[in-house]
C-alpha cells in the first residue's frame, strides 16, 4: 500500500490544469530566424535538476496507476514524464517554504509578444492525501498563467504562476529573458514549479528537447544531457 501511496503522489505531481480555455493563435510576421528557447527561469540553481518531466509521446491513455506509463523524448518512463504530459516541468527546490521565502522568477523563453495574463487565482494548490484529489482550500482549481507569442505564430504557454505575481501585461513586447511571473502552485498542481508548453501556428504542441521519440532539432538554445536541465542562449 506504501509503494502504491507514492506512486499515486509523484504521478499527480506539477500536473498541466486542464480547466483553461485555449488561447487563440495571432500569427505575427515570420522571421528567418530558427526559433530557439533560453532557459525559463533566472535562478536556474533553485529549480530541480535531478530530472525534467517532460512531454509524453506515447500514444496510449492510461487511468489511475498506470498514469505512469510514458516515453520521454530519449526513450525514458516516469518520471522523466508522465501520461498525456504535453509541457516540460521545472520544479522549484524547497517547495513551498522556497516559494513563500521568495519564489523564482520565470522568463519569456524567446522574444515576442504577450497575448495572455491570468495571475489572479489562487497560488497554494496542493494533493489532499485523504482523497486523492487536487485541493485549492475552496478555491477555483484555475491555472494562473501567461502566453507569450513569437514570430512564425509559435507559442509559450508559462503555468501555475504565484497570485498576482505577473510582470508584464497583454500586448507588451518582450526579448528573450524578459521577467513574466513568479513560479507557483496555481491550478491542477500539487507543488511550485512552472509548466512551459510550446506551440506551432496550427496549435501542434512540440517537445522543445530533441531525441529519437521526439524530433531531430532542439528547440533549446543548448540542450544538456538526457533528464537534464537545457542551457541558456
Amino acid at each position: 500500500m506504501t509503494v502504491i501511496v507514492i506512486v499515486i503522489v509523484s504521478v499527480l505531481f506539477a500536473c498541466a490544469s486542464s480547466f483553461e480555455e485555449p488561447v487563440p493563435l495571432t500569427t505575427f510576421s515570420s522571421s528567418s530566424e530558427p526559433f530557439r528557447l533560453g532557459f525559463p527561469v533566472a535562478e536556474v540553481d533553485r529549480i530541480v535538476d535531478a530530472y525534467v518531466m517532460g512531454v509524453d509521446h506515447d500514444p496510449a491513455v492510461f487511468d489511475g496507476i498506470e498514469e505512469v506509463n510514458c516515453l520521454a523524448y530519449d526513450g525514458s518512463g516516469y518520471p522523466n514524464c508522465y501520461d498525456e504530459h504535453e509541457g516540460t516541468d521545472f520544479d522549484l527546490d524547497g517547495g513551498f517554504e522556497a516559494m513563500d521565502a521568495g519564489s523564482a522568477t520565470i522568463l519569456s523563453a524567446a522574444d515576442g509578444w504577450v497575448i495572455k495574463v491570468v495571475d489572479e487565482h489562487y497560488d497554494r494548490c496542493r494533493l489532499d492525501s485523504a482523497t486523492w484529489e487536487i485541493d485549492c482550500d475552496g478555491n477555483p482549481v484555475i491555472a494562473n498563467v501567461v502566453t507569450v507569442e513569437h514570430p512564425g505564430g509559435w507559442v509559450t504557454r508559462y503555468k501555475h504562476l504565484a497570485q498576482d505575481s505577473a510582470l508584464v501585461e497583454v500586448g507588451q513586447a518582450v526579448e528573450r529573458g524578459t521577467p513574466l511571473a513568479l513560479i507557483g502552485s496555481s491550478g491542477w498542481s500539487t507543488a511550485p514549479h512552472l509548466h512551459l508548453e510550446v506551440q506551432d501556428a496550427d496549435g501542434t504542441f512540440h517537445d522543445p528537447f530533441a531525441g529519437p521519440y521526439s524530433s531531430d532539432t532542439t528547440l533549446w538554445c543548448e540542450q544538456e544531457g538526457p533528464g537534464r536541465l537545457p542551457g541558456d542562449c
